[in-house]
């Protein structure tokens, strides 16, 4: 597990006639798998007030709310223009992302057991340790409450061996509750899923409603930072779409008239070199 850096490296000049905007990025764009990946931690969930953004600068002044950063995007004017500009966003929106996706809590694990009751197994899931019993009531707010060892009965106890296990029990109300299943019952979404312990005539788990995920987000996303465009850069509109396009590597670009041209062309080739297998 590593804490989460990112800082701006401007790329190297691509060989190719012809790129996408990405290849001038400053920054890494995630996923939340990816994120997960290089840092071993999750990305904080979703954020329906923020739009989706894939990147960030651990380089900004975090420490005074007011501080802001500055970026270059390629992006459209109001006119449709493709062109270089300026962003301006607070530090603390630069510096943290915002990925679409469900956060993913890891599977809560129950370990087997050789615990029987006179040769009949008994299901790991109703056991548990004793700190992990008293813990559960400390978070009931039921720290007085007496726990009782089920497989201490003298009718059929439970032969537990070397597991350090008990089938913990207690008394609410006059209803026996089992700590093993009830957490079990708490982590059935993950370990550290949200939710709450409702404590009232009975005890049981609420688990929190799903979170929005972005995924269904029609707003764009937050752009790229972009370095600066090289002398012999320039962004071009073709069929395929708008690019960078090296000018000491591409005939001069005449009005096609909506034909197919020799930048199209170009274009096509390089995304072939992308896609096909080596």
């Amino acid at each position: 597990m590593t804490t989460p850096h990112s800082q701006p490296v401007v790329p190297a000049q691509p060989k190719q006639d012809y790129y996408s905007f990405s290849e001038l990025a400053l920054f890494k764009a995630y996923t939340r798998e990816t994120f997960r990946a290089a840092f071993g931690v999750q990305a904080p969930p979703y954020d329906p007030a923020r739009v989706i953004k894939t990147w960030f600068d651990s380089t900004v002044d975090t420490t005074d709310p007011n501080n802001v950063a500055l970026y270059k995007v390629i992006s459209r004017d109001q006119r449709g223009q493709w062109g270089v500009r300026q962003m301006v966003l607070a530090a603390s929106e630069a510096a943290s992302v915002n990925l679409p996706g469900s956060v993913m809590y890891p599977d809560y694990s129950i370990a087997p057991t050789k615990a029987n009751r006179a040769g009949t197994p008994v299901w790991p899931d109703s056991m548990s340790l004793e700190s992990e019993a008293r813990a559960l009531l400390q978070e009931l707010g039921l720290p007085e409450l007496a726990l009782n060892d089920e497989g201490r009965g003298s009718i059929m106890p439970v032969e537990y061996g070397d597991d350090r296990r008990r089938v913990w029990d207690f008394v609410f109300k006059s209803v026996s509750y089992n700590v093993g299943a009830m957490l079990n019952n708490k982590n059935r979404n993950g370990v550290g899923a949200p939710g709450r312990w409702a404590v009232s005539d009975k005890i049981e788990w609420i688990a929190d409603p799903p979170a929005p995920t972005g995924l269904d987000d029609p707003r764009s996303p937050r752009d790229l930072p972009v370095r600066d465009l090289l002398p012999n850069e320039k962004i071009v509109t073709t069929l395929m779409g708008a690019s960078i396009g090296r000018t000491d590597r591409m005939p001069p670009l005449t009005d096609a008239g909506g034909q197919f041209t020799e930048a199209d062309r170009s274009m096509l080739r390089d995304i072939l070199r992308l896609v096909s297998p080596q």
